[in-house]
């Protein structure tokens, strides 16, 4: 089931109506709808919740992104606030594209009791002014903005806090890599898509973890692993350099001379001629 509105959504899950069409502020009620087969609503949603999982203390905090599936099953009402904004604003205030919100309902961050708090408090700031008369859309998305500017910051602590689970993650993306060009089948072009569908996590979330523990995204690491595979083949002098870029994965191989001068400073021809 799909929604192409937060409206839709709303009615679905007994939330209120919302009073803005792009962007709908509010507390889960008592009555919200307690489980969902798959659904596919066409908006970020952001939510903060409590009492979940095994510490029935801390708070969480959940995202999905645009026509992504998400489903549900509890016993009991969920406590805390959401956030359901539209494609269209997130572009149009470009301050609040983070890349938290494409991190998925799989990877979600858990708070601290001093963050949950901070949060928590700019929730309800934030909903006092949406549930204004004639609440000021700009000061909702500031609302918003410093929300979403904290969460980043909490990421970054649980990235830090949480090594052996994301050391595990840095090594099999670096294995997977470094053993990409020996499997079987024809010649693809390696992406952060392919290895977060490998890993089972989202682009986003990959790319930022791989950034915190070395300093460059996911894709950095990429092309820098395509340059090297391609100064051993041209040392080799066995292939032409069309049927390297082929081999590597490019349908192009004025795409890969371009990779390969951004990389090194020199074109493959120079580069095997050296």
């Amino acid at each position: 089931m799909r929604f192409e509105s937060i409206k839709e959504f709303n009615t679905y899950t007994n939330l209120r109506l919302p009073k803005h069409d792009l962007i709908d502020i509010g507390e889960y009620p008592n009555d919200f709808l307690l489980s969902s087969p798959s659904v596919y609503p066409n908006f970020y949603r952001i939510s903060i919740k409590y009492g979940l999982e095994n510490d029935r203390e801390k708070g969480f905090m959940y995202f999905s992104s645009p026509n992504q599936p998400i489903e549900w099953k509890t016993d009991t009402p969920w406590k805390g606030y959401f956030i359901n904004i539209t494609e269209d604003l997130i572009s149009n205030n470009q301050h609040l594209e983070y890349s938290f919100l494409n991190y998925g309902l799989h990877e979600p961050l858990f708070l601290k009791r001093e963050e949950e708090i901070v949060i928590t408090h700019q929730f309800k700031a934030a909903l006092e002014e949406y549930n204004k008369a004639a609440f000021s859309k700009d000061l909702v998305l500031a609302y918003c903005n410093v929300i979403f500017a904290h969460v980043a910051q909490f990421y970054k602590r649980q990235f830090g806090e949480r090594k052996e689970r994301y050391s595990q993650l840095v090594n099999d993306f670096f294995s997977l890599l470094d053993n990409y060009y020996g499997k079987d089948g024809g010649p693809v072009q390696p992406s952060v898509n392919y290895f977060a569908n490998q890993l089972n996590v989202t682009p986003n979330y990959l790319s930022d973890v791989i950034k915190f523990y070395s300093g460059k995204p996911a894709l950095e690491h990429i092309h820098q692993h395509i340059v090297k595979v391609a100064k051993s083949m041209l040392m080799q002098k066995k292939s032409t350099i069309s049927e390297i870029a082929y081999q590597l994965g490019f349908e192009y191989p004025n795409y890969f001379s371009r990779l390969f001068r951004k990389i090194t400073g020199v074109s493959p021809s120079n580069f095997s001629n050296l």
